[in-house]
């Protein structure tokens, strides 16, 4: 025999009871218009009016097919609250049997953004340098490799720009590591505004940085985004009353020219690098096989 709580608990007892749960609950009747029973201030508003609005509509599938063809699903969605905020709630959507010839059916969800907040962080742990929050050496690689991929696929062309900051070790000796710390910071922004929109540059750890160029016709293209890097880091800083100024050695390898695989090319860029390096310091070199 079905157990219905109705059936059991007065309609103001368990009101009072859904009412203190930390949990969402919204219950559907046949004409498909869900009504929050929880939490407060939600109760006896409607579900959709609290939903993200890039959720919204996989939601309202999902609650649809539940009416209509009994389809339990499990989703994950947003839903902003009175006062902005934003929160992530995990529903589970389920039929009901009504006490009427209708059906009926819910969704409960749970709020979770504290760990989506977690994962988030974890992430950019996993995947960002916690000093100039610029990509790190592993989303480098997973980066690369898509577009790697994409390359061979459609026969595009990329380019692996390795570069460093030029008596970097002065900063650090002359001015102390945390001063050193902020003028990374701000090369890293610099790095950041001065590539196109698909491309990406990474901390590869110390001064060093690399920047992935995508889908390029001529090396002199190249040559012109590595000539606006290096004007851009060539702009005196402003750092704790002092101004500073630095430059950079830039090395260039090239896909499918120069190698096929990351490491290969990444070897390649370093090599040019320091080639560049020994020319005088602020130069910048194509790789080229000996």
């Amino acid at each position: 025999m079905e157990n219905r709580l109705h059936d059991f608990v007065p309609d103001d007892l368990y009101r009072a009871v859904v009412l203190q749960s930390p949990d969402w609950l919204w219950v559907f009747d046949e004409t498909g218009s869900p009504v929050g029973l929880s939490p407060e201030p939600n109760y006896g508003s409607a579900l959709f009016r609290w939903v993200y609005e890039s959720d919204l509509l996989p939601l309202q599938q999902a609650c649809r097919r539940l009416l209509q063809e009994r389809e339990p699903f499990t989703m994950t969605f947003r839903a902003v609250l009175p006062d902005g905020a934003l929160v992530w709630l995990e529903g589970q959507g389920y039929p009901l049997a009504g006490k009427s010839s209708g059906w009926q059916a819910a969704l409960t969800a749970k709020d979770i953004t504290a760990f989506k907040k977690q994962k988030e962080r974890l992430t950019r742990l996993a995947y960002y340098d916690p000093l100039t929050q610029l990509p790190n050496r592993r989303l480098f690689q997973d980066r690369f490799i898509q577009s790697l991929h994409m390359a061979k696929r459609y026969h595009h062309k990329l380019a692996v720009i390795y570069l460093d900051l030029d008596d970097f070790k002065r900063i650090n000796d002359t001015y102390g590591h945390a001063t050193g710390d902020e003028l990374l910071t701000m090369a890293a922004s610099r790095l950041s505004h001065s590539i196109r929109e698909p491309d990406t540059v990474c901390r590869m750890g110390g001064d060093e940085f690399v920047v992935l160029v995508q889908q390029f016709e001529h090396r002199e293209d190249v040559a012109k985004i590595v000539d606006r890097i290096a004007q851009t880091l060539n702009q005196p800083f402003e750092l704790n009353g002092q101004t500073m100024s630095i430059t950079s050695s830039i090395g260039v390898s090239c896909y499918p020219e120069d190698g096929h695989e990351i490491d290969a090319l990444l070897q390649c860029a370093d090599t040019a690098m320091y080639a560049s390096k020994q020319q005088g310091k602020n130069h910048f070199r194509f790789f080229s096989n000996p």
